[in-house]
């Protein structure tokens, strides 16, 4: 039986699904360091993801930011299909696929700026074929990928909507209506407009506009007012734009009226995009918002568009949530 991969590979986080669990890592890569010491007083101390991939070793996720002297949030500079790119597919693959698993069939997308024939043959030639999987402390996996289907990043969230856990067709009103996608990522901001399930050109964009803007001018403001330097630990920040405080000297501080002024502006910037593409979206069916910064802006983005929706559980999943259950429709 073929297994089904659902790969949503991020400028912030590389997030997998199969039919019996999910992960999610920091798309992070780095050279395997050696390392002299590991203690044991903390089970999870100085455990991570270490790959050989093309005959090197690398570090992935949470392991390159901690241990790899020379890591880097390597996907906004790389083509498409880099090694990059397949030490952090391996990464996922080392937790999800099974030892038994011969054949796996992989749904993925692109964000709309990229969405081109020559990304897509780059990142088709990447997954498909012959994978020898190797990882340290971890049996090795080998497994052909014999199916590749790639769409439209955001595309996925309106499939996890129209679609049920076994892929089957459980909204019907929506997947006959038109309907745009917002999905707003750490790096970039990407519409899809989808009429009947098909994918309009016309209507669809990106923008160079994400989370890690208002992240960034958020750190800045924490900085100035509270010296905390967390410049380049945006995870840092982002945990406190979600909890709206931070601890100063082991007390608790309110930031909302730092993070909101952010968020709005942010939220200013993504909607006049879509109003350049859609109008006022009378005509639409809903407005689908998606993507790991939708928590967080969902409210400001439904002043503009009243039948925003969302999809159910975690925003981060609400892409390859979808492209598992397209995967499951198409192949079985």
């Amino acid at each position: 039986m073929t297994e089904v991969l659902a790969l949503d590979i991020g400028f912030g986080y590389t997030k997998a699904m199969t039919r019996r669990g999910q992960t999610i890592l920091p798309s992070l890569v780095g050279p395997a360091e050696a390392i002299r010491f590991e203690s044991d007083v903390v089970a999870a101390n100085g455990k991570g993801i270490a790959l050989e991939v093309n005959g090197r070793g690398f570090f992935a996720g949470e392991q390159a930011e901690v241990q790899s002297a020379s890591r880097s949030q390597t996907l906004d500079v790389t083509r498409t299909g880099s090694a990059e790119q397949k030490v952090l597919f391996y990464a996922v693959t080392s937790e999800l696929v099974r030892t038994t698993d011969d054949e796996v069939a992989v749904v993925t997308g692109l964000p709309v700026g990229d969405y081109d024939e020559r990304n897509k043959a780059a990142l088709r030639e990447m997954l498909a074929g012959e994978h020898t999987v190797r990882r340290r402390g971890k049996r090795a996996r080998r497994f052909e990928v014999r199916n590749v289907y790639i769409v439209p990043q955001a595309i996925g969230s309106l499939f996890a909507l129209v679609l049920d856990r076994r892929g089957r067709l459980v909204d019907g009103d929506l997947a006959a209506g038109r309907v745009g996608i917002v999905d707003v990522g750490t790096l970039t901001t990407n519409y899809v407009l989808v009429d009947r399930l098909r994918y309009v050109e016309v209507g669809s964009d990106s923008i160079t506009s994400g989370m890690a803007e208002t992240l960034q001018k958020v750190a800045k403001d924490l900085k100035r007012e509270y010296s905390l330097d967390w410049g380049l630990q945006l995870g840092k920040v982002d945990q406190a734009v979600r909890a709206r405080a931070v601890e100063v000297y082991g007390d608790r501080v309110n930031v909302a009226g730092l993070v909101e002024p952010h968020l709005e502006a942010l939220a200013d910037t993504i909607t006049s995009k879509a109003r350049t593409l859609w109008g006022a979206g009378v005509d639409l069916k809903a407005v689908v918002v998606t993507g790991g910064g939708s928590l967080e802006l969902t409210p400001y983005i439904r002043k503009a568009y009243p039948h925003t929706r969302t999809v159910g559980g975690d925003p981060q999943f609400a892409n390859v949530t979808g492209y598992l259950r397209a995967g499951l429709r198409k192949f079985g």
